[in-house]
């Protein structure tokens, strides 16, 4: 077949944009049997209004119910037939739907997932019943005390931003949510400034550009505008909520951080890894083997195009709380008194280093990653020059975002638990604590 005019290369990776607008990205892998391919919609749920919160994860769901000319059925037929793997997921930034399949089931699969993404069904009783199965599954995350206590530290941390709420909305969202909101919801997304098609694996390039210029033609003359985004304002807050009948008591201690676009991010990345994570890192040596405080402990980072946030969980017993929050804040200090060493610093690099050459033989972890750069405008880099980001870091650079980020006026704790009066009022005389009513949540 013939190569695509538009067609550019860069470290192995062909990009076009089909009638100049859609985007079309590909990397062949030798040795490979399977072709991942994934559809991407470049909004999320910070792009939702707010009566419309809910919608992108509802509209996710919903493509799975039905087309035209195909059913719920003849959809799952036809993936256990040609022994395929699809799954959708969304995000506060976008939506994917993908799908890994042998090569020569590819055209198949293209077909499939035109026909879903393009001409869904949305059928009014099968969105009643996935409504039933959305308020399950936020039951459930609202049931997790550790899920609970996350989603609720982040919508405090960003109470007047899209990105503070939960991806899935909450309760009473989803109960509201209309089936005209959702086929006008649809019909905002559906231009090819707003997709990304991405695959990667056993591939004919040339080819796969020709069977998706076929099968999305419907859309590419399609016109849409991309919604104007915002960075949000962050907001300190130290509270407790009550939850009866904990046997554990769940913390959260972080502030804002970097977003996926800062130059500081790798120094970031090392530093919440040898701070929290895994067996070696500081909080776990010190908080949990040292002092016995803690079953489980460890960091986390969100990052986003204009915004993150960094957060460290601990999973405690109520007699060890206080001593649990002082020794973490004893650990933040430190990295703000004085350099790590030198032997930390490369333990995290190899981590680091280790995780992308391993994720690296996997087409799916490739193929997002070229998503990504792709989204964000940045170098097609290979393996080799992602792992030289991190190695390029100093220890000066790790002192220096800890000394930003480990601001007193930058870190905010949450609480979760079945307290006594007692030990709240210590919370609140040592760390500045205040009580949350149950009625001051949003679930």
């Amino acid at each position: 077949m013939s190569e695509h005019p538009s067609r550019k290369k860069e470290n192995g990776v062909y990009t076009v944009k089909l009638n100049g607008k859609l985007p079309v990205l590909c990397e062949p892998i030798k040795g490979t049997y399977s072709t991942v391919i994934a559809v991407w919609f470049l909004q999320g749920s910070r792009d939702e209004e707010r009566e419309e919160e809910g919608l992108a994860h509802f509209l996710e769901h919903m493509f799975f119910k039905g087309t035209a000319k195909r059913s719920v059925y003849d959809i799952a037929m036809l993936f256990d037939r040609i022994g395929g793997q699809v799954d959708a997921f969304t995000t506060k930034e976008y939506v994917c739907f993908y799908a890994r399949v042998l090569q020569e089931h590819v055209p198949v699969v293209v077909d499939l997932i035109s026909d879903i993404l393009l001409f869904p069904k949305f059928d009014k009783d099968e969105m009643e019943k996935e409504r039933s199965v959305i308020l399950e599954e936020l039951r459930g995350a609202h049931d997790d005390p550790h899920e609970f206590a996350a989603e609720q530290f982040i919508r405090r941390l960003w109470p007047n931003h899209t990105l503070g709420r939960p991806i899935g909305g909450s309760q009473s969202a989803v109960l509201r949510i209309t089936h005209e909101q959702l086929l006008r919801f649809f019909e905002r997304q559906l231009f090819p400034e707003n997709m990304l098609i991405t695959a990667a694996g056993a591939l004919d390039v040339d080819g796969f550009y020709a069977l998706i210029e076929d099968k999305f033609r419907p859309l590419l003359n399609n016109s849409g505008s991309l919604p104007e985004r915002f960075a949000p304002d962050s907001e300190r807050f130290r509270i407790y909520i009550p939850r009866k009948q904990l046997q554990q008591t769940h913390i959260y201690l972080g502030g804002s951080g970097y977003s996926l676009k800062d130059p500081r991010r790798y120094a970031y990345g090392l530093l919440l890894s040898l701070l929290g994570d895994g067996m070696s890192s500081r909080l776990f040596l010190k908080v949990r083997e040292e002092l016995g405080l803690v079953y489980s402990i460890g960091s986390s980072i969100s990052s986003y195009s204009d915004a993150g946030a960094w957060a460290i969980y601990a999973g405690t017993v109520e007699t060890n709380v206080m001593q649990t929050i002082e020794a973490i804040l004893h650990e933040l200090t430190r990295l703000t008194k004085e350099f790590v060493s030198e032997e930390e610093l490369e333990r995290a690099k190899e981590k680091a280093r280790a995780n992308f050459l391993m994720s690296w033989e996997s087409a799916s972890d490739r193929m997002f990653k070229r998503a990504k750069q792709y989204v964000f405008d940045e170098p097609y880099d290979d393996i080799h020059q992602m792992i030289e980001h991190f190695q390029k870091v100093t220890l000066e650079d790790i002192f220096e975002v800890a000394c930003d980020i480990f601001q007193e006026d930058n870190i905010s704790m949450l609480i979760l638990g079945d307290l006594n009066n007692e030990t709240v009022t210590g919370l609140g005389t040592n760390f500045s604590i205040k009580l949350i009513e149950p009625s001051e949540l949003i679930i």
